[in-house]
């Protein structure tokens, strides 16, 4: 029997490690920007190639119709609460939750219009959320502001270490809305 080369053997090791989260978050990416190309015949881009530099506000880069789309890419799986969708897995902080800080937009520099929100219902479904930032981070504030108030069962105060979440009702306008990445107007929601 003919041994097997190192390099062969470590490929084999890395194909069976799990994926890194920046692994995961590179192939959201990917399929983000598929799903617009198929979806909605725009070309689409990393937004780090195309500006040259790190813009940790924005993965892609949309060629809409009108102008350029800077698109942010989350994605969900497993959410913590039934019927929910994770729009970012990072914890609260005091900062987002009591002082208004930005969820999405957090650093200077090129900002994302939209957030794609990536929801893996099952290994066969993925549901798509399209949603302008500041509409997420004004649904989900409150939510999480009255969770972080309410004390756990013991009468001890709550951390507010959880993941931001949304129920699929109250993204419902926002699903599927490919509208959005073409350039066209927000609807108009009255919330």
């Amino acid at each position: 029997m003919e041994a097997l080369p190192v390099t062969s053997l470590v490929a084999r090791a890395n194909a069976l490690k799990a994926p890194s989260p920046w692994d995961k978050s590179k192939q959201a990416e990917v399929e983000a920007r598929r799903a617009i190309e198929d979806r909605c015949g725009l070309i689409v881009h990393d937004a780090n190639i195309v500006l040259r530099a790190n813009c940790p506000n924005i993965d892609l880069v949309v060629f809409a119709y009108h102008a350029p789309i800077y698109v942010q890419v989350k994605s969900s799986e497993r959410p913590a609460s039934k019927d929910h969708v994770t729009i970012s897995g990072a914890p609260w902080t005091d900062e987002e939750l009591y002082e208004g800080a930005p969820i999405f937009n957090k650093h200077e520099g090129w900002k994302a219009g939209l957030v794609m929100i990536l929801h893996r219902v099952n290994a066969d479904q993925t549901d798509y959320y399209i949603a302008p930032p500041d509409e997420l981070e004004r649904l989900v504030r409150p939510r999480a502001a009255r969770l972080a108030a309410k004390p756990k069962k013991d009468g001890q105060p709550r951390s507010i270490g959880f993941r931001k979440e949304l129920p699929r009702d109250l993204l419902r306008p926002w699903k599927d809305a490919w509208h959005l990445l073409a350039g066209e107007a927000l609807p108009r929601l009255g919330l």
